[in-house]
């Protein structure tokens, strides 16, 4: 089977439609059937076609769509194929699906690098993460472990010079940090958890090279480098560090680096859906979610079933319910799947700095990131969350935007939760809010599975991505009748009120 005929006949669904009497038997107890004339589109997104599209975009060939990875481009191609066979066109530069970024891609040439102890093997390449060095590197060194907290310990200008410092700190540790350029370290392993341990990972084009060595590893490796030095083989645990410690040796380990690097574009996928009305089709709603994940990652794949191809999922049955729909949206529909969320929100943040249609004509952006598994947590079981979702940053600027989603959600009876405005800057939405558009955020919340290997099909709650796909659906028809939203929100008002003072 082609994946273009993934997309149902029109007549298909005007047939199921009315089997189902425009009821909307699939939504949660207490919802009502949609308005009529977005019925046929609302009907059109099942919990089968969740499945069917997951099961390809979560699947071995894509490999876990890690960004500059062959798995990503391959799902880029195939949510292009997906996007034409629901009447879209494209809407990218130069006529093109594809709005590439420039990367750089590094990878740790795994049988070039490692640590040794007395010539026996210590901790392999594959084990190695790549930070922000390119380049060789071979020397036999003693080490230094730091665990730092938010206030690290203060060490003398050069105090690690000629050693290896192995830290685990409470803050991110980032190219110029300050404790470690001023420990004059001749090598920096930073110890992180093991889902950011990546052998081959990507930086922007612009991004320069740090002159020291630096790699990262995880707890459990980074504790075979302390055994070797005579301290406790639990040293570092996978929490962050509460009190600041230094511990100094006098063992020697051999280390071996080797960092590759290379350029690579790397695409958003960029749709474009002609509103019906000629005098507003200038105008967009655009609806979003990000395409990569992790990839693989130490001969690890990381599929991201649910980050995010439970969102992803969810736009193109968005994207196939508009085209079924008779009824088109009077405003034009600008749908991405962005590239390089994992790296810091990178696509969506290029496109938002060179957008194909004017930022000023954006009604509203719709972003959904992983909704396909009910929350668990210390104090709550999936089972409570059956459906729940996280309704993130919709009363900050437009309180239009928000109520129109309360109506929209009448049809399906989400149960909307709010505790969770911490992520507000942690998806794509972030960088079209900083620019004044009224955003909607929906999010499942987070699972033990998030950002393991093990984030695959099992547990996915189709019925919750065919849900929220229902719901941003309509509210995305809704809003684009609607046109652009008085900024009436929560930070706006604040602003307004600073302002005036």
């Amino acid at each position: 089977m082609s994946r273009s005929s993934f997309l149902p006949p029109l007549r298909t669904l005007l047939v199921a439609f009315v089997s189902c009497c425009g009821t909307a038997s699939a939504q949660y107890e207490g919802a009502v059937p949609p308005p009529e004339k977005f019925a046929v589109g609302f009907q059109s997104i099942t919990e089968a076609d969740s499945e069917e599209l997951l099961k390809v975009i979560a699947g071995e060939e894509f490999a876990g769509r890690g960004t500059g990875q062959e798995g990503y481009l391959k799902a880029t191609r195939f949510v292009a194929e997906q996007l034409e066979a629901s009447g879209f066109q494209p809407g990218g530069p130069d006529g093109s699906w594809f709005q590439p970024l420039a990367f750089i891609r590094a990878d740790v040439k795994t049988d070039k690098s490692g640590f040794q102890s007395d010539g026996d093997s210590l901790v392999n390449g594959d084990e190695l993460g790549v930070s922000s060095y390119f380049g060789d590197f071979e020397g036999t060194l003693p080490l230094t472990f730091v665990k730092a907290t938010s206030r690290p310990p203060q060490i003398e200008q050069g105090q690690m010079e000629g050693r290896i410092l192995v830290i685990q700190s409470l803050s991110r540790i980032r190219p110029g940090n300050q404790f470690v350029e001023k420990s004059g370290a001749d090598v920096v392993v930073v110890v992180t958890r093991a889902s950011r341990v990546r052998t081959q990972t990507v930086f922007q084009q612009e991004t320069t090279a740090g002159s020291t060595p630096m790699i990262t590893m995880s707890p459990a490796t980074a504790n075979k480098l302390a055994t070797a030095c005579g301290l406790n083989e639990s040293f570092f645990a996978d929490t962050a560090p509460k009190k600041n410690l230094i511990v100094s040796s006098s063992a020697e380990l051999s280390c071996q680096l080797s960092v590759s690097r290379e350029s690579v574009d790397v695409p958003n996928v960029v749709g474009w859906y002609p509103g019906s009305d000629e005098s507003l089709r200038h105008e967009h709603v655009c609806i979003g979610a990000h395409l990569d994940h992790l990839g693989v990652q130490q001969d690890k794949v990381y599929p991201g079933a649910d980050d995010n191809g439970s969102g992803s999922t969810s736009i193109l049955q968005i994207a196939r319910a508009i085209h079924a729909n008779p009824v088109k949206p009077k405003r034009s529909i600008l749908l991405i799947a962005f590239c390089a969320e994992e790296r810091g929100l990178l696509g969506s943040r290029f496109y938002a700095a060179n957008p194909t249609h004017p930022i000023s004509d954006m009604v509203c952006m719709l972003n959904i990131d992983m909704i396909g598994r009910n929350e668990e947590g210390p104090n709550e079981t999936a089972e409570d969350n059956i459906n729940t979702i996280h309704l993130v940053g919709s009363k900050r600027i437009s309180m239009d935007l928000h109520d129109l989603t309360m109506e929209a959600n009448k049809c399906v009876n989400f149960v909307f939760e709010y505790d969770q405005e911490g992520v507000y800057t942690r998806s794509d939405h972030a960088n079209f809010a900083r620019q004044g558009v009224p955003i909607t955020f929906l999010f499942g919340g987070f699972t033990p599975r998030y950002h393991q290997p093990s984030d695959t099909l099992e547990g996915i709650n189709f019925a919750k991505i065919a849900n929220c796909a229902r719901l941003n659906y309509l509210t995305l028809m809704m809003a684009a009748e609607h046109g652009h939203f008085e900024k009436n929100g929560e930070d706006e008002l604040r602003k307004r009120s600073g302002d005036a003072q």
